[in-house]
């Protein structure tokens, strides 16, 4: 049962990220510009973290290994972008993703773990 909550965790935390990340860079297209480079980073970074802590939630009893293997999949998913160069949206959102997005998914899982007892 525990497993098949952390896989669940991480295919709607991947879902999180990949609908709202698809959302965010259709404004980014459309509007560029300084500002839209550091709301889109923001942007990122809470994406992460949303996707990051309801993962866990999800979870249960996997909590860390859920983010980590959803921070693995979105880091590699990412990489695997930016050097195929498979999507339109800019290198440097990609690049923003790696940074932003990936460590708010595994702050977001050692916050809500750090608390918790876990007997």
């Amino acid at each position: 049962m525990n497993l098949i909550r952390a896989f669940g965790a991480v295919v709607v935390g991947y879902l999180i990220y990949a609908v709202s990340s698809m959302l965010l860079v259709g404004l980014v297209m459309a509007q560029k510009g300084p500002i839209m480079v550091g709301l889109a980073c923001v942007a990122l970074a809470a994406i992460g973290w949303v996707a990051g802590f309801v993962a866990v939630k999800v979870a249960g009893s996997m909590r860390r290994p859920a983010a980590f293997i959803l921070a693995g999949l979105i880091s590699a998913a990412t990489i695997a972008n930016l050097v195929l160069q498979l999507g339109a949206e800019p290198t440097w959102y990609k690049i923003a993703t790696l940074l932003l997005t990936v460590p708010a998914i595994l702050i977001a899982s050692l916050r809500s773990t750090g608390n918790e007892d876990t007997s």
